[in-house]
């Protein structure tokens, strides 16, 4: 069976900030990208499952970045094994590396079985045997990592969710919360400082014209707890992000003139 995956990626426009590197959001789109792409290698993908009325679901994400950034036009290749499966989960790892071989990121995601029809978290257990897994290769501790409260407010932005949030489900796409939680930062944030890691935790499904309020929180230390909230008041994802200086960055005119 097959222990691992890899598919290599070139770095678009859709996934560069002002700066020309790589979002954070397409780590994340990289990362779910790799591994559907590895579980249709296994006959496990959602096309494969749905017609047992099962469904993938991604309920935490967790990301550490290094200093090595990956620009627009990089190649990049994003590498991804299961870890560790129990009765009701399934942890992915991946690694990110440009074609220098150096690290880009890593971390892994907690995937679940949600049954479409009853609404409820199905057993993974027949699906597991076709899973390989790599304990060995675990990035981290896989306990559930608890995030700050009591920070400072900072501020607030609401967003009603429009088409093109929304995924094949008929949901909100889980990478638009970090999309907005990302738009809270203004532009000389961005390019003074670096995101060194990030973490999500999704707890409730959003649709179509829900009104979103993303609330910006602020500790000593220098990190962000974005809580994002639905119009009940109902805590629907949670990201929790580290940020450090950035050190010395190529001339943006050398990286857009690369053939």
């Amino acid at each position: 069976m097959l222990e691992e995956y890899s598919h290599r990626y070139s770095i678009t426009a859709a996934d560069m900030d002002t700066g020309y590197r790589m979002t954070p959001s397409a780590v994340l789109l990289y990362y779910q990208d790799c591994w559907a792409r590895y579980m249709g290698c296994l006959h496990l993908a959602a096309f494969d499952i749905v017609k047992q009325n099962l469904m993938w679901v991604i309920s935490e994400f967790n990301a550490w970045m290094t200093e090595e950034t990956a620009y627009w036009g990089d190649e990049i290749e994003v590498e991804v094994w299961n870890s560790e499966i129990s009765a009701l989960r399934v942890y992915a790892e991946f690694r990110i590396t440009k074609g220098n071989g150096k690290e880009v990121a890593h971390g892994y995601g907690l995937w679940t079985l949600l049954d479409t029809v009853a609404r409820r978290l199905a057993p993974n257990t027949p699906l597991a045997e076709k899973m390989v897994i790599r304990p060995e290769l675990t990035s981290d501790s896989h306990k559930k990592h608890r995030f700050p409260t009591g920070g400072t407010l900072d501020k607030q932005i609401e967003h009603r969710v429009n088409p093109i949030n929304l995924d094949f489900n008929g949901h909100v796409n889980n990478r638009t919360y970090l999309s907005i939680a990302m738009q809270t930062a203004n532009a000389q944030f961005m390019d003074t400082y670096a995101i060194r890691r990030f973490a999500i935790h999704w707890l409730h499904e959003t649709f179509l014209n829900d009104i979103l309020t993303c609330s910006v929180y602020v500790f000593e230390n220098g990190t962000y707890l974005h809580s994002i909230t639905n119009q009940e008041g109902t805590a629907v994802a949670e990201i929790y992000s580290e940020w450090k200086p950035r050190g010395a960055e190529p001339d943006v005119a050398d990286i857009a003139c690369r053939e």
